[in-house]
C-alpha cells in the first residue's frame, strides 16, 4: 500500500528544501565579523551611529560694566509732622492760626483759659515770702544763740518746698500758650475755640515740609545691593523732577509683605512739594560686570530655573542666572564667568553634561543655508 502525505505536510517540506538550498548558496555572518564585501560588523556600526553628535551654535561673550538702578515706588512724605497737645487741660480761649499758614517756632497756636491758675501762683509766692523771712529770721537768732541747727534745717526744708511750688505754678502758667515747637505750615485737624482739652489734647499739627522724603519698601532680594548715601533720581506723579539720597535703610522687614522701608531725602526749601504725593525714585546703584544677549539664548532647567547651557571643553552644561534685567537691544545677565561660551542654537535640545559638537554661529548658519541649497536642487 503506497504511502499518501497530507497536503500541510508536503507545503511544509517543499518551504524547508528551498530554505536550505538558499543557505547552502549564501555566506555566513558570525556576529561581530565583517562580511566578504568588508562591510563593518553590525556591533561596529551601532557603535559608529552612537558617535554622532549633535551640532550647536555657540558664541563666546565677555561681560561688560553696567550702570545699574533700582525702581523704587512709593509717595512723599514730610520730614518733621507733630501733633502739637495741650499739656494741661482747659477750656481753648482764642486760636490764633489758620490751616495752611506758615509759622515760626514760637508763634502762639492756641491760647487756654487761666482759671486759677493766677490764683495759685501769687499763693506760691506767698508762701515762698513767708518762708524766707521765717528762715532769715531764725538764722539772726541763731548767730546770737537763740535758735538751734534743726530749726534752721527745718525752715530751709520749708523755704525749698515753697519755691517749688512757686516754679510749678509758674510752669502751669506757661501751659496756657500752646506754641509751635518748630517753624512749619499748620495742618489740620485743629482745636475750636470753646474745646475742652484735656492733657494730651491737640491743638493743631505743625508740617515741615524741608526736606521731602520719598519712601517706599524693597523686596528682599535687592535690599542688599541699597545702601546709605547712593544718588537717586525722584519723579511726582505731579510732574515735578528732584534729585535726591538715600537717608535710610531699614535693618528689619515688615512681616507680612517681606519688604525693607527706604527713605529718600530731596531738597524742599521752596516748600512747592507736598505731602502724600505718588513718587518713583531711580537709585543708582554700584557698577556692576553683565552679559548682553538675546534672551532667545536663555532656557529653562528640568526644575524650572532659567539660565543658559555654556560649554566645557565639549559638553553642554546648565548655569543658572542670578538676575535678568530687560534693555532695548537684549537682557543684562548675571551670574556667569566674565568670558563664556554659549550655546546660541540648540540650546533646547541637549541636556547639561550632554557632549556635543560645538560650531561657531557664523559656520552653523552657512552649513544650514547649504542643506537648504541641496534639497532644493533635489
Amino acid at each position: 500500500m503506497a504511502l499518501r502525505l497530507k497536503g500541510s505536510y508536503g507545503l511544509a517540506l517543499l518551504f524547508s528544501a528551498g530554505i536550505a538550498g538558499w543557505l547552502a548558496t549564501g555566506t555566513l555572518v558570525v556576529s561581530g565579523q565583517s562580511d566578504e564585501n568588508g562591510a563593518p560588523p553590525p556591533a561596529a556600526r551601532t557603535a559608529s551611529e552612537t558617535k554622532d553628535l549633535m551640532r550647536v551654535a555657540v558664541q563666546t561673550f565677555s561681560a561688560q560694566t553696567r550702570s545699574n538702578q533700582l525702581t523704587v515706588r512709593g509717595r512723599t512724605l514730610a520730614d518733621t509732622k507733630v501733633v502739637v497737645r495741650a499739656e494741661t487741660a482747659a477750656i481753648v480761649r482764642s486760636r490764633p492760626i489758620s490751616k495752611g499758614q506758615k509759622v515760626t517756632k514760637g508763634d502762639l497756636l492756641c491760647q487756654l483759659d487761666v482759671g486759677s491758675r493766677e490764683a495759685v501762683l501769687a499763693q506760691a509766692k506767698a508762701a515762698l515770702a513767708k518762708a524766707d523771712f521765717d528762715l532769715n529770721a531764725k538764722e539772726r537768732l541763731k548767730k546770737k544763740g537763740f535758735a538751734t541747727t534743726a530749726e534752721i534745717t527745718s525752715l530751709r526744708a520749708a523755704r525749698d518746698s515753697a519755691l517749688a511750688q512757686v516754679k510749678s505754678a509758674n510752669l502751669e502758667m506757661e501751659r496756657i500758650k500752646i506754641t509751635a515747637p518748630f517753624s512749619g505750615i499748620i495742618q489740620g485737624p485743629l482745636a475750636e475755640v470753646g474745646d475742652q482739652l484735656s492733657v494730651g489734647g491737640a491743638c493743631a499739627t505743625v508740617m515741615d515740609p524741608d526736606p521731602m522724603l520719598v519712601v517706599g519698601q524693597v523686596s528682599e532680594r535687592d535690599i542688599g545691593k541699597v545702601s546709605q548715601g547712593l544718588k537717586a533720581d525722584v519723579k511726582l506723579v505731579t510732574g515735578e523732577s528732584k534729585s535726591g539720597i538715600v537717608r535710610y535703610v531699614a535693618t528689619a522687614s515688615d512681616t507680612e509683605t517681606r519688604t525693607f522701608l527706604v527713605e529718600v531725602e530731596i531738597d524742599n526749601a521752596d516748600k512747592s512739594l507736598r505731602d502724600g504725593v505718588t513718587a518713583t525714585a531711580e537709585i543708582h546703584l554700584p557698577d556692576s560686570k553683565a552679559h548682553l544677549m538675546s534672551p532667545s539664548y536663555m532656557t529653562l532647567s528640568d526644575s524650572g530655573e532659567i539660565g543658559v547651557m555654556r560649554i566645557e571643553g565639549t559638553k553642554a552644561v546648565f548655569t543658572p542666572l542670578s538676575s535678568v534685567n530687560s534693555a532695548p537691544d537684549g537682557v543684562w545677565v548675571s551670574g556667569l564667568p566674565e568670558t563664556v561660551t554659549l550655546i546660541t542654537i540648540g540650546q533646547e535640545y541637549v541636556k547639561s553634561g550632554q557632549e556635543v559638537e560645538p560650531v561657531s554661529a557664523s559656520d552653523f548658519n552657512a552649513s544650514k543655508s547649504a542643506a537648504k541649497t541641496e534639497d532644493a536642487k533635489s
